[in-house]
């Protein structure tokens, strides 16, 4: 890694400035850097992966098959499963910075505190926590949606006698070997938890307060003979992962509230629950539509929970107690070790990050005014010159592979830039007016998912409002991300 003197950091030719070193950083780096552009990345955190740095808890493993969890630009022959385990992921994003460059550009350690647009220098100007300053043409922020866990406040906390930890925030130093544990929570990092817990822990019990639609993952490990084609034949491999991302596509309509694949899918993962759940079928059956919360994949998730060392609790956290905890139902419930499986704070995309536009408006106070997160395509806000968003508002996805928007989100930005300085301009800016019709299209389409249904998720504002997922398949965004439309942004 170079020194700051060699970064070009107190030099006014840098072009672009990238805040996180996760696969959207790390992505968007990699390709500026392809195009000529001056880059500087600035991670808060000791080391760059973003979510695969920071999760680390047993089975922390990815639910979109490796071949298309991974960059089109960086193809990997040689995963070792269908679904990559959390080394693997990291150990691929930091070989894939090495190799494209991105390193040599990389300060990690350096958390940003403030953005501000210069608008007589057309500069983003950028203070980090330590009082250093930085500046550059571009600002992308590529800070991620699940990188702040949500803790709960429980009554007694301070008063557990034992060991309490979030997923995302693992101690591996800690045994659990013959502990009684207690994992609250049953969603995504839950279920690949559980099994590996329930394997060594003395007795486990797993506090569910509603259950989530679960679906066969279908991993296994890739022959020997698989990833030596792939080495050998290239065109196979990106065959291979076009195959996956159209059998993902193809399942979009399922998400459509009311449709017959909807109705389909639903009957199919009610037999699948029925068949693997066994007696706890009935409290493993959600009530509310498919999809409407993240639909889970897991293949030893059900067969952990039947173990004679596993019990399912379905009930509430009261409180908290030396020993323990105590639920709404009013059972004591034992404990050396507790584990929160209870997500992330997915709806603030810019944790501890403020960002002063033109005029010197807020960024968080003109999403308070809006009632949330907004920006154009999920990359641009009006009032906000130079600066894109990477995995923003609206553009989760729960149906394929976050990958694939993100390298749409990347080309869009670049091509953004060079219209820009192929005409000698110094600022590209949305207009209002593509926000308005962009917002009102796609929250029709909104209206029509499962995403609107009656259940609480991490995809939606208390008031109901959908901030987190696009509204449609990837096709349609890679169609409208293809190229900057003229008519919806300003330049001069």
């Amino acid at each position: 890694m170079q020194a700051p003197e060699t970064l070009g950091i107190a030099d006014p030719s840098l072009d672009l400035i990238v805040i996180g070193a996760g696969f959207g950083g790390i992505g968007m780096a990699a390709r500026a850097l392809r195009a000529g552009l001056r880059v500087l990345v600035l991670e808060r955190a000791n080391g760059l992966g973003g979510t695969w740095r920071d999760n680390i808890y047993p089975g922390c493993a990815c639910d979109t098959q490796s071949h298309h969890y991974s960059f089109s630009f960086a193809m990997n022959p040689d995963w070792s499963r269908i679904y990559a385990t959390q080394p693997e992921i990291l150990s691929y994003l930091r070989r894939t910075a090495e190799e494209t460059g991105v390193t040599e550009h990389l300060r990690c350690g350096v958390g940003v505190r403030h953005a501000r647009w210069d608008e007589e220098q057309a500069r983003w100007q950028v203070t980090t926590e330590d009082g250093a300053s930085f500046s550059a043409r571009f600002l992308v922020s590529a800070v991620g949606q699940l990188n702040q866990p949500m803790i709960p406040d429980f009554e007694g906390r301070e008063t557990f006698g034992g060991k309490l930890m979030h997923t995302a925030q693992w101690d591996a130093d800690y045994d659990l070997t013959g502990k009684r544990v207690v994992v609250i929570g049953n969603a995504a990092s839950a279920v690949q938890a559980i099994p590996q817990i329930a394997k060594v822990a003395g007795h486990l019990t797993v506090l569910q307060r509603s259950p989530n639609w679960l679906v066969a993952k279908g991993d296994r490990a890739f022959r020997d003979r698989e990833k030596r084609r792939f080495r050998a034949l290239p065109f196979l491999q990106r065959l291979y992962r076009w195959s996956i991302y159209w059998q993902w596509e193809r399942s979009w309509p399922e998400f459509i509230d009311g449709s017959r694949q909807s109705r389909r899918q639903t009957e199919a993962t009610r037999r699948h629950i029925s068949a693997e759940a066994g007696e706890l079928a009935p409290d493993l059956t959600p009530d509310y539509p498919l999809g409407c919360r993240r639909i889970l994949l897991a293949d030893d998730y059900y067969p952990a929970l039947q173990r004679e060392n596993v019990s399912l609790v379905t009930d509430q956290v009261e409180r908290l107690t030396p020993d323990g905890l105590l639920t709404k139902g009013g059972q004591w419930i034992e404990a050396d070790c507790i584990v929160l499986a209870t997500g992330f704070h997915a709806r603030d995309f810019l944790p501890g990050l403020e960002v002063e536009g033109r005029g010197g408006q807020k960024l968080s106070d003109r999403w308070e005014e809006a009632g949330g997160p907004e920006a154009y395509l999920g990359i641009a806000v009006p009032g906000f010159p130079n600066f894109f968003l990477l995995y923003g508002p609206n553009t989760n996805l729960g149906h394929n592979s976050i990958i694939f928007m993100l390298e749409c989100q990347i080309r869009y930005v670049l091509r953004s830039i060079a219209r820009l300085r192929g005409r000698g301009e110094s600022r590209i800016e949305v207009r209002q007016q593509a926000l308005q019709r962009h917002r009102r299209q796609q929250e029709r389409e909104l209206a029509r998912t499962a995403w609107a249904g009656s259940c609480t998720s991490w995809y939606k504002t208390a008031t109901g409002r959908i901030i987190n997922n696009w509204s449609a398949g990837t096709v349609k965004y890679w169609w409208l991300t293809r190229r900057p439309k003229t008519r919806d942004f300003t330049t001069r």
